[in-house]
């Protein structure tokens, strides 16, 4: 009799202790969350990188060049699965152009090389919703929409603008929406690595160039599965990394 009492009580201090203890863990882990502003559980930056090799090859025109970006970032977790927030970007693009032309005075075919510089400048506001986790979580998959406006500054290196859309040119301005997807993968609290797909994009883009002596001229272009991808089942590509960017998101 007095054993089983003996075991009984033991049961019973054990339980008690543990008891305490799970008290004490979850109270240090509400201090913990308590610890974390909110504004730092919802707050996000980011820097992205991206490299563009082009070439696309017409029945007058072959075009060959490159363009590097950098786009800082800031955004809101609005809720566990609904992202905000804000790229904005600038970027080096160089092109090298070889037009062919008839001449009908004089009965033959010239061939005129243009090189051109742009200065990029770009706002990107976007909502991003995640579509699905894997591997514990630490991979995701979201669908990403967003809008954005900028200005290009064109240069010319060499060769001769006439009859070109550079002839007497200003600047551009650009404006466009898009959808493409995006992944993640999250290697710690505060940083996760994500690769945009905009070779798989579609939606609206335009361009507006402004010329000092003549009107303005307007173009536009539906996006479906961009013209990177259909020049990449062309071939009209340059080997390197093509249609994707890549980026650090950071938590505070």
């Amino acid at each position: 009799m007095r054993a089983m009492k003996r075991i009984n009580l033991l049961i019973l201090t054990t339980l008690c202790c543990a008891f305490v203890m799970a008290q004490e863990v979850d109270s240090i882990a509400d201090t913990t969350a308590v610890q974390l502003p909110v504004w730092k559980q919802k707050l996000y930056c980011g820097y992205n990188f991206d490299i563009y090799f082009h070439h696309d090859s017409k029945a007058n025109t072959k075009e060959n060049g490159w363009s590097i970006t950098v786009e800082p970032e800031i955004g809101w977790k609005l809720k566990e699965r609904v992202y905000l927030g804000m790229r904005v970007g600038g970027s080096y693009q160089d092109m090298y152009s070889t037009y062919t032309y008839y001449d009908m005075m004089a009965d033959k075919n010239y061939t005129e090389d243009l090189r051109v510089m742009r200065g990029v400048w770009e706002v990107t506001p976007y909502v991003r919703y995640r579509l699905k986790t894997m591997f514990n979580d630490k991979v995701a998959i979201w669908l990403e929409a967003h809008l954005y406006t900028g200005m290009e500054f064109p240069r010319v290196l060499n060769g001769n603008v006439n009859g070109t859309d550079y002839d007497g040119l200003k600047y551009n301005v650009t404006y466009g929406a898009q959808v493409s997807p995006v992944i993640t993968y999250q290697f710690s609290r505060k940083s996760t690595f994500q690769v945009f797909f905009s070779i798989m994009s579609f939606g609206y883009s335009g361009t507006t160039r402004i010329y000092a002596d003549k009107p303005n001229e307007y173009t536009n272009d539906l996006i479906i599965f961009s013209g990177k991808l259909r020049n990449l089942v062309a071939n009209q590509f340059t080997p390197g990394l093509y249609g994707l960017k890549f980026g650090i998101q950071k938590n505070f």
